[in-house]
């Protein structure tokens, strides 16, 4: 029976970083669920990001979670993330503490599995498309994730999340599995996509989107390959991992009216964990190429994404927790003519109490633009994260 529980927590990518202590409800051998709460408890003082202006100490409730997993059968498995926040976060919630769009199904997908190799998830769900929209926000080294900056995130692929605070998630159907023991995962889906008959100027046709992803693991050096749907960003020194993913998204927009276009992404990314005695380094690397994204007419966006990242983890107990330090870099490159890019580097402390069941992260984020507008200027964060898992 635990063996059955881990794989379904290994289809939504958590696999033995699930919560130690889920609730859980049985009917017979094949058919259970299991439940529980997951919270990301915030504290932050937001540096100025105007000439003149103020500093903000905002805390809140980054994300409160109530999931559910299970299967009805061996060929059936069900999950579903329930999300609950008091307001936006950083960059977006400076200085406002009302209500948000941030309550919601976050994901809610039924996946149909015969067999390893092949099956097929359908639903609301990460995007399979860059290991940046595939990893569960619960496993960050740096909690503030990816492309944190005021001038808004390049990492997030042509989804209908991008239009409403959910950036990594779109609607749709995905066929996907394992091959050779997770040495090599295929992920391959139809979307509503971000201008699919939407609301707005370029959403007025029936537009569907494409993504795809494919990811290696030299398993055959003794890695472990990662089978979930979805990836985490550390381990935590629980399996050696290395692996190299590529990924294509597109879609097309089109204003009825002589203007339209088809955005494309494509994506490169890989990574590197291995435990060394107590020490257990972690390396990641990713790029992203957006191109031929909707701007004023008759102009079409692109730009350019990649980051570094990194984290060192003494697998020891200090005091009641084990600590690790975290960097990352990053590099949104605009390629328009108003070259407005952006640089962010963040440096977190972590503290591992209970791995990801119980941890505090404390660091800052540094962020710099390139030809800001009179309003513009750099700014400096810092980020109090409390995370528990039930």
């Amino acid at each position: 029976m635990r063996k059955s529980l881990l794989a379904v927590a290994a289809l939504m990518g958590v696999g033995a970083l699930m919560p130690a202590k889920a609730a859980m409800f049985r009917v017979d051998e094949d058919t259970y669920a299991n439940m529980g709460l997951k919270l990301q408890i915030w504290a932050q003082r937001l540096g100025k990001t105007t000439p003149g202006g103020k500093d903000f100490t905002d805390f809140s409730i980054a994300n409160a979670r109530i999931y559910f997993s299970g299967q009805v059968n061996k060929m059936v498995q069900f999950g579903a993330n329930l999300d609950f926040a008091v307001h936006d976060l950083g960059a977006a919630g400076r200085g406002a503490h009302q209500g948000t769009r941030t309550s919601r199904v976050n994901d809610a997908f039924i996946n149909l599995k015969p067999m390893e190799e092949v099956q097929l998830m359908a639903g609301l769900y990460r995007l399979p498309f860059s290991r940046a929209s595939l990893t569960d926000s619960y496993t960050y080294v740096i909690p503030t994730g990816y492309g944190y900056s005021i001038r808004g995130n390049n990492f997030t692929p042509l989804t209908i999340g991008a239009n409403v605070q959910n950036p990594y998630r779109d609607a749709g159907v995905t066929l996907w599995g394992n091959i050779a023991d997770g040495m090599l995962k295929y992920q391959l889906g139809v979307f509503d996509g971000r201008w699919d008959h939407a609301s707005g100027a370029l959403g007025t046709k029936d537009n569907i989107a494409f993504a795809g992803r494919i990811q290696f693991t030299p398993t055959m050096l003794g890695y472990k390959g990662e089978k979930g749907f979805t990836l985490a960003d550390t381990y935590l020194g629980k399996q050696n991992v290395l692996t190299i993913g590529l990924g294509y998204n597109f879609q097309k927009w089109d204003n009825n009216s002589g203007y339209s276009g088809t955005a494309k992404a494509w994506t490169v990314d890989a990574m590197w964990e291995q435990k060394f005695g107590d020490i257990v380094p972690n390396l990641q690397l990713g790029y992203q190429d957006n191109k031929d994204l909707p701007a004023t007419a008759p102009l079409k966006a692109k730009n350019r994404v990649w980051y570094a990242q990194g984290q060192l983890l003494y697998d020891q107990v200090v005091g009641v927790g084990k600590p690790a330090l975290a960097i990352r870099y990053e590099n949104q490159d605009d390629r328009t003519a108003a070259n407005r890019d952006t640089n962010r580097t963040g440096v977190f402390f972590n503290y591992y109490i209970k791995g990801q069941d119980a941890k505090i992260q404390l660091g800052a984020d540094v962020v710099s633009l390139k030809n800001k507008t009179p309003n513009e200027k750099n700014y400096t964060d810092w980020t109090l994260a409390l995370q528990t898992q039930f």
